[in-house]
């Protein structure tokens, strides 16, 4: 549990520098801004959602690691809970801290469907790093008020599965709308 706290740690801090860079590119210059101060990113608190349904586990191994022989660590970069997006074709984002020689899988489901949304196969090796599932490159369109899993499974090469690495989280869409209903419901909402 420590070392995915560390790897969240790190990847937040190597990721927050890009951000603030993008931001800096479509900032208007200060001048054109009357009295606006913009906030410090340190000030602006991320206070996630209650729990409308029992916390997901997010690392799942089944059956133990022996066929893994010590495979790298690998961290959906999710939160704990169920995620929530605006967007129809989100990101998401996986890391891997070393080279891996065994294959994976990455699939999308909703709880309702019958075949995954996405099920999708990467040979091996697998770079180390951080690794991008593009919604838009695969044409996966998630609807408004729907939760899906995503998961990464690495196959260990036992039979049925059994000691595969499986990784999982949820991701749930909601109206643009809804997601600010939630910002002003909270008990301590930014104010600027």
């Amino acid at each position: 549990m420590k070392s995915l706290i560390n790897v969240t740690v790190l990847m937040v801090a190597l990721l927050l520098p890009l951000h603030s860079h993008a931001a800096d590119e479509h900032q208007v210059p200060a001048k054109e801004q009357v009295g606006a101060k913009p906030l410090p990113m340190a000030l602006v608190p991320y206070v996630p959602p209650k729990p409308m349904r029992p916390t997901p586990k997010i690392r799942i191994s089944q059956g133990g690691t022996r066929g893994c022989g010590g495979f790298p660590v690998v961290t959906l970069l999710a939160p704990e809970h169920v995620g929530r997006t605006t967007q129809a074709q989100p990101q998401l984002y996986w890391h891997t801290s070393a080279m891996s020689q065994k294959p994976a899988v990455v699939t999308l489901s909703h709880h309702a469907a019958v075949e995954p949304l996405l099920e999708w196969h990467l040979p091996a090796p697998i770079g180390p790093g951080i690794h991008v599932i593009d919604m838009a490159q695969h044409g996966i369109h998630l609807q408004v008020g729907k939760t899906y899993e995503w998961s990464l499974r690495i196959n260990c090469g036992a039979a049925g599965g059994a000691g595969d690495l499986v990784v999982k989280s949820y991701i749930e869409r909601i109206a643009t709308n809804e997601a600010t209903r939630l910002m002003v419901q909270r008990d301590d909402p930014l104010t600027v």
